[in-house]
């Protein structure tokens, strides 16, 4: 008799098919036939090479003493750090940087993004390093409120990816929520990882969403000047963007300014306010 054979499910993030991180499991989503297959290969080493991005190759450091060299011919990402990070540190966070080169060189764009889904369409949260994206996030799904992605976000023409299945918050607001197992330092920072829930891997995208600090707290449309300098800003390369036509549809996509107290205890009236303005309530 035949031997039955066994069908491994296709597992990935960011558009990415990743066959050889399978101690990463639970981070990864199914991946669909369109998610190209991509090798994650560590190395032991370190430096901290000139950083390049050209049609072929690249080259980026991987803080705080590490750096991967992609290749498009093989679609492999090679990690060099002293000592091998694992499955899933490799998938959150230091893939996140390799997806935007992966990203562009198919004619995506990636930008520096959480995301979550509401009303079927995905918002993407942009702001400046600290400005709370990841904490939103966290009280966001919470409540139940599925997250896209918690760090970057790769846009296929105009839907968003899907990333690992995880949020890594700071002592802080894990401690606020009482969530997230703590993990350490990985990268430049101590991280609690919350785990998320499952997510369609690719959402229209519905707008826009900036995030400021602001006691009085508040939702006002973003004037078009601030939101076009805002998104370009969070491109994850500063490079000429790839494919400007359907970036241009991007930029002509709603856009929002949510002005959140820095209070912990405001954080899930920030949540249901947003919830609601694109509820349209």
């Amino acid at each position: 008799m035949a031997a039955e054979r066994v069908l491994v499910a296709r597992r990935g993030a960011y558009g990415l098919h990743l066959p050889n991180l399978p101690a990463a499991g639970e981070l990864l989503l199914k991946a669909p036939e369109t998610w190209i297959d991509w090798r994650v290969e560590r190395v032991t080493g370190d430096g901290q090479p000139t950083e390049f991005v050209d049609a072929a190759h690249a080259r980026l450091r991987a803080e705080p003493d590490g750096w991967v060299e992609i290749e498009r011919a093989s679609a492999t990402a090679r990690f060099h750090f002293p000592t091998p990070p694992e499955d899933r540190e490799l998938v959150h966070p230091y893939l996140a940087a390799t997806a935007g080169v992966i990203a562009r060189w198919q004619g995506h764009q990636c930008f520096h993004a959480g995301a979550f889904v509401a009303g079927g369409r995905a918002w993407a949260l942009l702001g400046a390093k600290g400005a709370g994206k990841s904490s939103l996030l966290a009280q966001l799904a919470m409540e139940g409120v599925p997250i896209l992605t918690d760090d970057v976000l790769v846009v296929r023409g105009t839907h968003g990816l899907a990333g690992p299945r995880c949020v890594d918050l700071r002592r802080a607001t894990a401690t606020a929520l009482g969530a997230g197992e703590p993990l350490g330092v990985v990268g430049t920072r101590e991280r609690w990882r919350m785990p998320l829930g499952p997510v369609e891997p690719e959402v229209p995208l519905g707008g826009w969403i900036r995030l400021d600090w602001d006691e009085e707290g508040g939702i006002d449309a973003l004037p078009a000047s601030e939101a076009l300098a805002t998104i370009f800003a969070s491109l994850t390369l500063r490079l000429e963007p790839v494919d400007p036509p359907s970036l241009m549809d991007l930029l002509a996509l709603p856009a929002l300014v949510v002005r959140q107290p820095q209070r912990m205890e405001e954080l899930s009236r920030t949540a249901d306010r947003l919830l609601k303005h694109i509820a349209g309530e």
